[in-house]
Formats: structure tokens, sequence, C-alpha cells
């Protein structure tokens, strides 16, 4: 009788460490994906946020953001390394890490058409990473709050093209790419509107970005002018503070 007790104990005991380590393994990719939409989001506010700076224009706030961003991401990315569960997506986040110790140089070097290159190309190492890790630990069920990270991060990849075409980088493939983010965001917009929200949520930060979304659009297309880059700073604030209290709701 007390080897048939000490036997259903043992068993226990192995189901219940089962399914610990099963239930830590769910927190770890969840916090993986959290980590990586936060990097995506903020690969592209860092570059939006230098050239703002060199172009002088909303330049304190951009200033305050941009080292906000770059502290933040070093935080995040020692957390990820963490959470990431491959040799592949851990040989990812030390490579991002290396791609930010390279944009904190970067930023220490007066401004030129090069390192203005350069910073394009390292926050693009950082949204490529992020996004690898963010494609491989989503569910396939895309969730309200999946749909608010990448409408943040759309919002920011849009104004970064805006400000950078004004600062002297004007390739195709960055009017392109800029014209693309707002299509998506176009679909990610009433993709969100299908989704059930309290009166709270419907009647205040969905409400503005309705509001904001159809003149703003605008703006952002009219990259090739770019002379609205004020307007487009603070339309971009005002549409993030929107999605952020959705995200909050979310989480």
């Amino acid at each position: 009788m007390r080897k048939i007790l000490n036997r259903r104990v043992w068993v226990a005991v192995l189901l219940f460490a089962s399914a610990s380590v099963l239930l830590q393994a769910k927190a770890s990719t969840k916090n993986a994906l959290l980590e990586a939409e936060e990097i995506r989001t903020i690969s592209q506010s860092l570059a939006k946020n230098y050239f703002y700076i060199e172009q002088g224009i909303q330049a304190s706030t951009a200033k305050k953001a941009f080292k906000e961003d770059m502290l933040k991401l070093g935080d995040i990315l020692g957390k990820l390394k963490q959470n990431v569960d491959t040799a592949e997506q851990k040989a990812i986040v030390e490579f991002m890490g290396m791609s930010r110790d390279e944009l904190v140089e970067l930023a220490k070097k007066e401004h030129n058409k090069e390192n203005g290159g350069l910073v394009l190309d390292y926050t693009e190492t950082l949204l490529e990473g992020s996004e690898n890790i963010v494609n491989k630990n989503r569910s396939k069920v895309e969730t309200p709050l999946d749909t608010v990270k990448e409408m943040s991060f759309l919002l920011e990849r849009m104004s970064k093209y805006y400000i950078a075409f004004r600062a002297g980088y004007t390739d195709a493939s960055n009017v392109a790419q800029a014209k693309k983010a707002v299509a998506r965001f176009d679909a990610l917009l009433e993709k969100l509107k299908g989704f059930h929200f309290p009166d709270q949520i419907k009647n205040d930060p969905l409400k503005k970005l309705l509001k904001y979304w159809p003149t703003s659009k605008n703006f952002y297309l009219g990259i090739k002018k770019s002379d609205l880059p004020t307007i487009v700073f603070i339309s971009t604030k005002h549409m993030q503070s929107a999605l952020d209290e959705i995200a909050k709701y979310e989480e």
C-alpha cells in the first residue's frame, strides 16, 4: 500500500513539474513576443527622432525621446535574450545589441549624409531581427493587442520616412515603404474597428484614431513635399497616445 502511495506521489510531482515547465515556456514566449514588438517600434522611432533632431524641428522633444528609447532598447534586449529559446534567436538578439552599440556611437558624432544613412541601416537591422522573433512567437490567431502593436510600429515608420525624405534621403524605395506602411495602417484600422471594445475605448482612444487618421494619412502620403514636419510629428504623437491607451486595456 505504501509503495502505491509513493508511486502516486511521484506521478503527481512529475505532472506538477511538467505543468510548471510548460507554463514557464508559455510565459517566456509571450514575453519574447511583447519585447520584440516593442523593439520593432523603437527601431523606427529612433531613426525618426534622430532626423528631427538633425533638422532642428521639435528638437528638444525628439532628443528626450531618443535618449529614452535608447535606454529602453538596452533594457528590453537584455530581457529578450533570456526569453528566446533557440540559438538562432539568441544570435539575432546579440546582433541587435551590436546595432544598438553602433547607434549609441553615431549619436555622439556630428551629423552628415553618411552617418544618417548608417542610422537608417542599423535601425533596419533592429527591425529585421525583431520581426523575425515576432513572427516566430506570435500565435496563429491575431489578437487586438497584436494589431495595436503593429499599428504603433507603422506610425513611427511612416513618420521616419517622412522626415528622412526632408533630410535628403529621397530614394524611391523609401517613398514606396512609406506608402506601403500607410496602406497597411489603413487595413489594420479597419480590422481594429471590427474588434469588440467597451464604450470607454470606443468613445475615447478609438474615436480619436478615427478622427485623426483620414487627415493625417494625406500628410504621410505627401512625403515628397515633406513641408509639414511639425504637423506630422504632433499627429503621430496623438495617435500613438490613443494606441497606447488601447494597448493598456488589452494587456
